[in-house]
C-alpha cells in the first residue's frame, strides 16, 4: 500500500503559529489577486525574469560563503553555511529553484539555500538553469544534467549527491534523476520535491476541490505555461511528466506538499506511484501553509522544521552512502 502520509499542523501545535498565519493570509489576499492578473505571454515572461533581480534585496540571515561557477553550459553557485569546509568529500545537495519555468533564480532561493546548508553541514549547488522563453523545459533538464555531470568531475560521488528542488524545480528535479541513466551518469543518492509538479495532464488537479482551495498560485497559468515549454507537434507532452517515467529507477525520495495547494495531487500520485515501483517513499503533507512556503518565508517555525524534516533525510543517506563506502 502507498507510504502513509506525514501530517503537520504546525511547530509545536495542532495549528499553524502566528506568524505563519499572518504571512499565509498576505499572500492570500495580495499576491494572489494580482498574480491572477498577469498575462502567461512571452513579454510577460520576459519582465518575470526580474524577480531575480529584485530578490538581491532580501536579507539572508544565515551566514554564507558564495561561490558563483560559470562553465559554457554549467552556470550555478555553491552556497555554503558556516562551518561547511570546502571541496565535497563529505556529500553535496544539488538544488533546482522554482519559479513556474519563467521566473526565479540564485537570489529568489538562497536564503532558503543558506538554511539548507546551514541544516544538513553541507555545501549547497544552486543551478541557474535556462527557462522559457529562451528554453523549452527538455533544454532546462538538460541544463540541470550539465551541473550534475559538472559536480560529479569535481569531487563529488553520486552516492554523496542529493538531488533537490521546489515547485517547477520539482519538476527537475525528478526529471532529472529519471534521466541520468540515458546521459551515463550514476544516480544521485537521493531526492526531495517541495511542492513539486509533476503532472503536465492537469485534468485531474483542476477537478480537484484544491483548484479552489489553492492561496496563491493562479491555476490557469499552469496550462499556458506547459503550451510554451512542453509541446510535440502542437500538443502538450505528458510523456515529460516525471510521474509516466520509469520511477522504478529513482533513488529514496522525499515529497512534501501542503493540503490544500493545487499541486498537492502531484505527490500522491507520485508516492503511490513510487511504491508500486518497489522505491522508498516519504510523503510529508503540511496544514495551513502555502505553495513552497520554506522558500517564500525560510524563517517561519513551520519552514525551520521542514528544513529539519529535509535535513534529517538528507543527512542519512548521505551517511548511508558515506558508511557503504568505508567498508
Amino acid at each position: 500500500m502507498p507510504p502513509v502520509p506525514r501530517h503537520h499542523f504546525g511547530s509545536g501545535s495542532r495549528r499553524p503559529s502566528l506568524r505563519s498565519r499572518v504571512a499565509t493570509a498576505a499572500v492570500r489576499e495580495l499576491v494572489r489577486p494580482a498574480l491572477r492578473h498577469v498575462p502567461i505571454s512571452p513579454l510577460a515572461i520576459r519582465v518575470g525574469g526580474l524577480v531575480d533581480l529584485g530578490a538581491r534585496m532580501l536579507p539572508v540571515r544565515t551566514p554564507v560563503r558564495v561561490e558563483a561557477v560559470t562553465r559554457e553550459s554549467v552556470r550555478c553557485e555553491i552556497v555554503r553555511a558556516a562551518g561547511v569546509p570546502d571541496g565535497f568529500g563529505a556529500g553535496a545537495v544539488l538544488y533546482f529553484h522554482g519559479g513556474g519555468f519563467v521566473a526565479g533564480g540564485l537570489h529568489t532561493h538562497r536564503r532558503f539555500v543558506a538554511e539548507l546548508s546551514r541544516a544538513t553541514g553541507l555545501p549547497v549547488v544552486q543551478v541557474r538553469y535556462r527557462y522559457l522563453p529562451e528554453a523549452t523545459v527538455p533544454e532546462s533538464v538538460r541544463d540541470c544534467l550539465a551541473a550534475y555531470r559538472w559536480l560529479l568531475e569535481h569531487g563529488a560521488d553520486s552516492e554523496s549527491v542529493v538531488f533537490a528542488g521546489d515547485s517547477a524545480g520539482g519538476f527537475l528535479t525528478m526529471s532529472t534523476a529519471l534521466a541520468v541513466g540515458g546521459e551515463q551518469l550514476p544516480a544521485p543518492a537521493a531526492v526531495v520535491a517541495i511542492s513539486p509538479w509533476l503532472d503536465l495532464d492537469l485534468d485531474a488537479k483542476l477537478a480537484h476541490r484544491n483548484a479552489m482551495t489553492e492561496a496563491y498560485l493562479p491555476t490557469a497559468a499552469f496550462t499556458r505555461i506547459a503550451e510554451l515549454g512542453c509541446t510535440r507537434d502542437g500538443r502538450i507532452d505528458t510523456r515529460l511528466s516525471p510521474v509516466n517515467g520509469d520511477l522504478s529507477v529513482l533513488p529514496s525520495t522525499l515529497l512534501t506538499a501542503c493540503d490544500d495547494e493545487f499541486l498537492r495531487l502531484d505527490s500522491d500520485v507520485m508516492a503511490a506511484a513510487l511504491d508500486a515501483a518497489g522505491v522508498r517513499c516519504e510523503l510529508h503533507i503540511w496544514y495551513g501553509q502555502i505553495h513552497a512556503f520554506p522558500v517564500v518565508f525560510p524563517y517561519l517555525p513551520e519552514s525551520r522544521q521542514l528544513t529539519a524534516e529535509i535535513a534529517r533525510f538528507i543527512r542519512e543517506h548521505v551517511r548511508s552512502a558515506a558508511s557503504s563506502a568505508a567498508a
